[in-house]
């Protein structure tokens, strides 16, 4: 008696499953690379100057923030989206009538979402109010970046969660000398 198997090898279970292996990584490798033209890196600024430029007017916007002893309350109305901002300060500035509020998300730049807020009537303690409206609320962790609209000459900083209330002050760092 023989111990032969009478099948034939397409009708055996261990050659499909050796084949099935390098098979199943050449389809993974496949989507990997589909999924990689297809999407960019949003983590990566697109600037036409460099990203040492870049950052350095980044420092440069908080640094003058810091010296006007800029602060800001952003309250959002979590149910018809509406925000307004309160910003305190040391100096006595000329401030502009309109304000850029942006909500970076940490690695989606297609979850960013950029708000111009409008100058609206001084709060009872006599400070700056600017007042704007989300189009859909974002959720989920976001930076957020208060400055003027036409010019980038101070800039105040935090991050949001989902909060109704949040304060943005200058970035940390060394106070200029």
């Amino acid at each position: 008696m023989s111990d032969h198997d009478e099948q034939p090898w397409y009708k055996q279970f261990w050659p499909w499953f050796i084949i099935a292996l390098p098979a199943s990584a050449v389809v993974a490798s496949l989507y990997t690379v589909t999924l990689a033209f297809r999407t960019t890196d949003s983590l990566v600024t697109d600037a036409t100057d460099g990203m040492d430029v870049v950052a350095e007017r980044h420092l440069a916007a908080e640094s003058a923030a810091r010296e006007l002893g800029l602060d800001a309350t952003l309250n959002i109305d979590l149910a018809s989206g509406a925000i307004t901002a309160v910003i305190e300060s040391d100096a006595d500035e000329d401030w502009p009538s309109a304000l850029s509020l942006e909500f970076s998300h940490p690695t989606n730049a297609g979850r960013d979402v950029e708000i111009a807020l409008s100058a609206a009537l001084p709060d009872d303690d006599g400070n700056r109010v600017w007042a704007g409206h989300f189009v859909s609320i974002p959720n989920g962790r976001h930076y957020v970046v208060l400055m003027p609209e036409a010019t980038a000459e101070w800039r105040l900083n935090g991050e949001w969660s989902g909060q109704q209330s949040i304060r943005l002050r200058p970035a940390s760092g060394d106070e200029p000398s």
